[in-house]
């Protein structure tokens, strides 16, 4: 069966309902555990594939529907939940915890996550576990212990059984059309800047670089867009989708956006902050053991950020900050220090879609907050400013 409540740390189980009050903190705890209720694609400039989309979707048993509002998106969610029961008599691999998310929403097991798989043989049937022990899906071993711990790489096990199929470009045989999975809040963190042809746009946290495509897509080829990640290997995948979707104005960069901060000396009219955060609105989670103290240490990094954007952006520009998590240090707190230190304004955002209206401490900005529980999607935050 499906989890119910992820494993937690009482501290922060306190904090959430310290942040949420205890109705909404338990909302969130069950259904964190499961994969978003709608998944979306974007489906970039090309709406004319809609259609293709649909039925494709349909045709391997997912429900699909067109966006409402927005036409070049397709709302499909997950199949499931399966009833699944642990055989005792079976063996048994043991996965990493990141590993053991996707494999409980339908992935195969791939041996670069495998920790432990003793005695298994290519053929036998086994158990998939997390590091915690927490039962994930059935699978079919496709190599020995050996080749799996060995080999360190291609698939270990093809999944039989897990509680829940997400579906994937891969699977669907989607990959020649000119889309990509990006969950609505992200979608409406890029509509809410409002990009316009012919500005300088900066996407400061870059990775894996939907929104930088989103941003283009908007602007029709027209601004000037660079897109900034610490990492050459995500910088790499950014300029395969660059290359993929035949863009020619983005320019992408290697580096820590504090760092360039100080070297360059162009100004930007918009920027897009999405960095790094503790992920607590990423769904599944099946254990949630981050301490309150590591949050503060993230919140304190994402304000060096906000200050080297700040640095950054034309008087008057306008900037994003965006995450995917629910902490009040991470969000309404990053945005009172850029009311407060840094004399900006908090906007109104033209794009309002989360159903959670959940004060905040003492915080009254007009931000849009995406809750597990309440609403369809991933945790995540969205605040519109300006720079005085």
């Amino acid at each position: 069966m499906p989890i119910d409540i992820p494993l937690i740390s009482e501290e922060l189980k306190n904090y959430l309902k310290e942040l949420f009050g205890d109705n909404i903190a338990q909302k969130y705890l069950q259904k964190i555990v499961s994969p978003m209720e709608e998944y979306s694609l974007h489906v970039y400039r090309d709406v004319s594939i809609i259609d293709v989309i649909l039925e494709n979707l349909r045709e391997n048993g997912f429900e699909a529907r067109q966006h409402n509002d927005f036409p070049n998106m397709v709302v499909v969610s997950p199949k499931g939940p399966f009833e699944l029961s642990l055989k005792e008599d079976s063996k048994e691999i043991v996965v990493d915890n990141r590993a053991a998310e996707m494999i409980y929403q339908g992935s195969d097991v791939f041996a670069p996550g495998v920790k432990r798989a003793n005695r298994v043989k290519a053929g036998d049937i086994v158990n998939i576990v997390n590091q915690n022990d927490i039962f994930v899906a059935q699978a079919e071993a496709v190599m020995s212990h050996n080749q799996m711990m060995v080999e360190k790489k291609g698939i270990a096990a093809k999944n039989i059984l897990s509680p829940y199929i997400v579906p994937s470009l891969e699977s669907l045989d989607n990959k020649s059309l000119p889309v990509y999975f990006q969950s609505l809040p992200a979608y409406l963190a890029v509509m809410n800047l409002d990009p316009q042809p012919d500005e300088r746009i900066l996407d400061c946290c870059a990775a894996p670089g939907n929104k930088t495509l989103h941003l283009n897509e908007l602007t029709k080829d027209q601004a000037r867009i660079v897109a900034v990640d610490r990492s050459k290997r995500r910088i790499q995948k950014i300029q395969e989708k660059i290359e993929t979707f035949k863009t020619s104005n983005i320019i992408t960069k290697v580096g820590n956006i504090i760092a360039l901060s100080k070297e360059w000396g162009v100004k930007f009219d918009k920027i897009l902050v999405d960095p790094p955060c503790s992920s607590l609105g990423l769904r599944p989670r099946l254990v949630h053991d981050i301490s309150t103290n590591t949050i503060k240490s993230i919140a304190d990094y994402q304000k060096a950020i906000f200050y080297a954007c700040d640095n950054l952006l034309k008087s008057k520009g306008i900037l994003v900050y965006s995450t995917c998590t629910i902490t009040k240090e991470e969000n309404e707190e990053i945005i009172n220090y850029a009311v407060q230190k840094l004399n900006y304004t908090v906007l109104e955002q033209n794009f309002m879609y989360s159903k959670a209206d959940v004060p905040i401490g003492n915080f009254n900005f007009p931000v849009q907050r995406f809750i597990p529980g309440i609403d369809k999607t991933l945790g995540y935050f969205i605040a519109k400013l300006k720079k005085s």
